[in-house]
């Protein structure tokens, strides 16, 4: 097993640090190679002299085999790997587990486990790489009575203090090695308005579930933390000023393009961001730290009337800013005015076969355009549109404008989210219906969209409007399905064709095994009612592909096709 080929797993096993110091990226991490033959098992470490580190016991006292070094695993483990093991169905599968095992010494330390199947023979596999780093001080440190002191209570993510300390580190290390860090405070600008209409509860939920997608996509050794009630910070180690504003903007599309299911249904992150160069020439003149820069920021933004996705790059006095009025102070005339001079549009999202990843459909997203003509996606002014109680005009210029697409294009079809306003109010559906009459036999090519929280609060308004749009042609899907509270049952009472599963259950779905299991327990389901299955927020190939395994019959997600202007079919195929 040569070191290119190792250094090129670990890399595709999230293990590369950034700055692709291969020094780094093997530090303390003990590879190892399993090869399944008809003779039996072979087992190689790449390093023996780490894995003897890791173990605690001399090199010649290394297992020689995967099944020596199961006996070593504690608890349950040695069952949680094999179903890990048993999980490499295909090439490319991967999984990442952590265990408690025995060390030579006597000990029992925490490690976490990644492997990636190289090679197979039908979905058994015949050759796997894996990577097995010691995690006790993480483990401990979460277990240590002064946890709370390091980490903020609601999100598990460092708090203020923390992050004050991780910076000065960070700054240290950039320096000494004279690469560039920065830091970015992100607030969560419209918390408030959540608070406000759904009750602290719901806040607090959308701060757990917006830090849980943060962690995913911060890698070490860049950091990130909640500094404030609705701030976050996030310390980048290998990042100047020049790439600040563009890795706040990957972050805040990961971050804030996808709704955050809830009881309450979808809920949307928005955020402004400032940043600041931690080693920059002024800096060094004039002797700020990380922690003051931190503080500056954090305080800066927090009293800033910074729009919904705005970046300003912060230097030493705070800038001139002439902010553009926020979306959640529209008001129901702001919202009128739109509609009436045509800047609410439409933006196209593919929808994929899963086999074939030919277009099937375009799922319709609702974008206002402002005065200035910059647009703005609907995750940043539905929930306005909802509090001002006219959220349901908003759906009737959706269908408007997917008719006239339908007549546009004539080989395509749609899919148009409506709202719960439009389904609990006998006059809001029945004007919505009569708009539907008017396509005449396009109705046939128009999905309808509910969320499941819809079906379940009112089932007797959902089931009368499923069955008066399936009368006129239409087809109907429940949209973020496992997110709610809900049944299959109660979903079924409204006649659903399809089912979209909730895109927290798609990422990083190839090495989760118990969201594969989810997945395969609703494919499972809707093929035994008839009822196809679209997977949401497919972002990666190894995900798609596995989704493809399981029987899920769509996809949808940035990785065919972000949402545009204008429907466009002939998309180039992605599958492998």
């Amino acid at each position: 097993m040569n070191a290119e080929l190792n250094t090129a797993t670990i890399s595709t096993l999230g293990e590369r640090i950034t700055g692709g110091d291969p020094v780094f990226m093997l530090m303390g991490a003990a590879v190892y190679e399993l090869n399944f033959t008809d003779k039996g098992e072979t087992f190689s470490w790449r390093d023996k002299a780490v894995a003897a580190s890791l173990l605690h016991c001399r090199p010649d006292d290394l297992p020689q085999g995967i099944r020596p070094y199961v006996d070593r695993l504690c608890d349950d483990a040695p069952n949680v790997r094999k179903q890990a093991v048993k999980s490499l169905s295909w090439n490319g599968a991967k999984y990442q587990i952590d265990y408690q095992i025995r060390t030579f010494d006597g000990r029992n330390i925490w490690v976490e486990e990644k492997a990636l199947r190289l090679e197979g023979d039908g979905r058994q596999p015949t050759k796997i790489i894996g990577v097995i780093s010691n995690i006790q001080s993480r483990k401990i440190r979460e277990e240590q009575a002064g946890y709370h002191a390091a980490f903020d209570s609601r999100t598990g993510l460092w708090n203020r203090t923390r992050m004050a300390e991780g910076l000065t580190q960070m700054l240290a290390f950039t320096k000494r090695y004279k690469r560039a860090s920065s830091y970015l405070a992100m607030r969560l600008t419209n918390l408030n308005d959540i608070n406000t209409t759904y009750g602290y509860e719901a806040g607090d939920r959308l701060l757990r579930a917006v830090a849980k997608r943060l962690t995913a996509c911060v890698r070490a050794p860049d950091i990130c933390g909640r500094v404030s009630g609705s701030t976050f910070g996030i310390g980048l180690s290998d990042c100047d000023h020049d790439n600040m504003q563009k890795v706040a903007e990957r972050i805040v599309k990961i971050l804030s393009d996808q709704p955050y299911g809830s009881p309450h249904g979808d809920l949307y992150a928005e955020f402004a961001v400032g940043g600041y160069d931690l080693d920059g020439g002024d800096n060094q003149v004039m002797g700020v730290s990380a922690a003051d820069a931190m503080e500056y920021v954090c305080t800066a933004v927090a009293h800033s009337e910074m729009r919904q996705g705005a970046f300003v790059p912060y230097s030493q006095s705070l800038p001139d800013l002439k902010p553009k009025q926020r979306i959640s102070e529209l008001t129901r005339e702001d919202i009128i005015r739109a509609l009436n001079e045509r800047r609410i549009t439409l933006a196209y999202q593919p929808i994929v076969h899963a086999r074939s990843r030919e277009t099937h459909h375009f799922e319709c997203l609702l974008r206002l355009r402002r005065d200035d003509g910059e647009m703005v996606s609907a995750a940043e002014f539905i929930m306005a549109a909802e509090r001002l109680n006219c959220v349901h005009l908003l759906d009737r210029r959706a269908l408007e404008i997917g008719a006239q697409a339908l007549i546009e294009h004539s080989h395509i079809q749609v899919a148009l989210n409506v709202s719960a306003a439009t389904v609990k109010s006998k006059d809001t559906a029945d004007a919505y219906l009569q708009a539907l009459r008017g396509l005449g036999l396009n109705t046939k090519r128009v999905t309808l969209e509910l969320t499941e929280t819809v079906a379940l609060e009112d089932p007797a308004m959902a089931s009368r409007f499923s069955v008066e749009a399936r009368a006129l042609g239409c087809q109907f899907a429940i949209d973020d399905f496992g997110a709610g509270y809900t049944t299959f049952r109660n979903l079924m009472a409204i006649e659903a064709d399809e089912i979209k599963i909730d895109g927290s259950f798609i990422r990083e779905l190839s090495i989760t095994p118990h969201k594969q299991t989810f997945v395969r327990m609703m494919v499972d389901l809707a093929q035994t009612f008839s009822v196809k299955t679209v997977a949401e927020m497919v972002e990666s190939r190894e995900d798609a592909d596995l989704l493809t395994r399981l029987g899920v019959d769509y996809l949808q997600g940035y990785m065919f096709g972000l949402p545009g202007p204008a429907p466009v079919v002939g998309l180039k195929k992605t599958k492998s």
